[in-house]
């Protein structure tokens, strides 16, 4: 039988997933790399967690190295937020392919987002997930993901997908999540209380 890594080994160098390496919290100093071992039966497509693009990375790209990137990036604050959870071992992809860090110079409009809305359409079958609970990240990303929402759900065969907006990980949220990982966590746990039941 064909693991989860494998079916979605196309996407390895922007997708990845929502597992770090063992740890009772998360901080700074936390090793976030991709888990490199037996992931079976830990990998997942019950939620699928999508943030706005990649971010640039100062470090040459290695498979699913996305979401587990340097402190700079915040990324301990996901594994922190996400420990311990249902959506532990959730897949994770951005909803653009645009690579850049600052995200007010991103391109935004339709016929971006619609092009894109197609890959991550690709994703979403290939993880053969009937429907699942996106997990979507920031503001930004949520109002262009409900705008085109219909168009995910159409192509998925679905009324509508489910999803819910967590608050974004970055530093420049700090004043929300106090910069805190502890803080985030409790943040993403509050939004999710709801949702856990329906996965």
């Amino acid at each position: 039988m064909t693991s989860l890594l494998e079916t979605m080994a196309p996407y390895e160098m922007t997708g990845s997933w929502a597992v770090w390496p063992p740890s009772e919290s998360y901080d700074r100093t936390s090793d976030i790399s991709f888990p490199v071992g037996d992931l079976d039966g830990v990998l997942h497509a019950r939620s699928i967690i999508l943030g706005l693009n990649p971010g640039e990375s100062s470090v040459e790209r290695t498979p699913w190295q996305n979401f587990h990137t340097a402190p700079r990036h915040n990324d301990h604050f996901l594994a922190e937020a996400f420990r311990d959870t249902p959506h532990w071992g959730a897949y994770m992809t951005d909803l653009l392919t645009e690579v850049n860090s600052k995200s007010n110079t991103l391109d935004l409009s339709d016929k971006t987002i619609h092009r894109d809305v197609v890959v991550l359409v690709e994703q979403f079958q290939a993880l053969g997930s009937a429907d699942p609970l996106v997990i979507v990240i920031g503001k930004k990303t949520a109002k262009a993901f409900k705008e085109h929402e219909p168009v995910l759900a159409a192509a998925l065969g679905l009324a509508s997908v489910r999803w819910v907006a967590v608050p974004h990980y970055s530093a420049a949220n700090g004043a929300l999540h106090g910069n805190s990982p502890d803080k985030y966590r409790r943040l993403v746990l509050e939004a999710l209380q709801d949702t856990d039941c329906l996965l």
